[in-house]
């Protein structure tokens, strides 16, 4: 097996899909290695990595009546947030779906969460009250917001109908305009006016990027989409991943003994046949010699 094959191999065993749905199984099947580590980009970019951070509330957030009526929720939400929880039972229940076959239209597909490939906005669902399926209970209102390393960023309590809202982007000017939530273009000119929720659905159903105007100024959301809906940031980062694994590969043939050396000063011995295996770890993404179990990482 070569090292582009074992990174397919180990994107088809580790993302969530039906292994009984023959369609799915002979579409993945045919992806290439860049096309399933996009996809698993995709899929794990839903996850808020689980750290601490510190909450930064929006004056929109503290003010909204909603608030002061979850209040309990939101506090159990935000101390989990503060201790760095894994958040997953906050999340919609269709991170459980990595991949769909492309054919249907954008905004019905589970494995693609649009506001949040566009604009880099998660929403999460509000209440104590799990579930058997492990999620909490949904209802009508939502929590949108920005994962940082160290910041989660509070936006405001909103609805279901509130995805292409100006209102999430206005927030993120008026709060953190310099904390890299929204990025200002500067030297262009804005239009006269917004484009509506309408405007900004179609255009993000067709995969298409819109900015965003406000007081003179022209500004970027932090998600930007492909062509295939999902991030420009997954396929940059599958091809810097794979242009990685081939320099390893380039070096390994050109100095073995540069690894030996590696190898001797891990208390390890380079076998004369070494096997190399793609992985991903917490820590990151690497390769696993299969004899000695050594980690190289990427």
């Amino acid at each position: 097996m070569t090292l582009i094959d074992s990174v397919r191999q180990w994107v088809i065993e580790n993302i969530p899909y039906d292994r009984a749905d023959s369609e799915i199984v002979t579409y993945l099947d045919s992806r290439t290695a860049h096309d399933l580590l996009v996809i698993y980009h995709n899929w794990m970019s839903r996850f808020p990595r689980p750290q601490p951070r510190e909450v930064r509330r929006s004056k929109a957030f503290a003010q909204n009546p909603i608030v002061a009526q979850r209040s309990g929720d939101l506090n159990r939400l935000i101390e989990s947030v503060e201790s760095g929880v894994d958040l997953r039972k906050y999340l919609s229940t269709r991170v459980n779906v990595a991949v769909e076959i492309p054919g249907k239209p954008s905004n019905q597909r589970c494995d693609l969460d649009l506001m949040l490939n566009d604009w880099g906005v998660h929403h999460l669902h509000i209440s104590s009250v799990v579930q058997p399926d492990g999620f909490v209970t949904r209802d009508g209102p939502l929590l949108f917001m920005i994962f940082r390393p160290q910041v989660a960023y509070f936006i405001d309590v909103m609805t279901h109908k509130d995805w292409n809202s100006d209102h999430v982007l206005g927030v993120l000017v008026d709060e953190w305009p310099d904390e890299g939530v929204i990025y200002e273009l500067r030297g262009l000119l804005p239009q006269e006016r917004n484009l509506t929720d309408s405007d900004r659905q179609t255009l993000r159903n067709k995969h298409v990027n819109a900015l965003f105007f406000c007081r003179g100024k022209v500004y970027c959301p932090i998600g930007m989409l492909s062509t295939a809906g999902t991030t420009i940031a997954a396929t940059r980062d599958s091809d810097l991943l794979l242009r990685k694994i081939e320099n390893f590969e380039a070096d390994f043939l050109k100095d073995r003994k540069k690894f030996e050396d590696a190898f001797q000063a891990s208390k390890l011995v380079l076998p004369m046949c070494p096997s190399f295996r793609f992985a991903i770890r917490e820590n990151g993404c690497g390769l696993i010699e299969e004899q000695t179990k050594a980690w190289i990482a990427l």
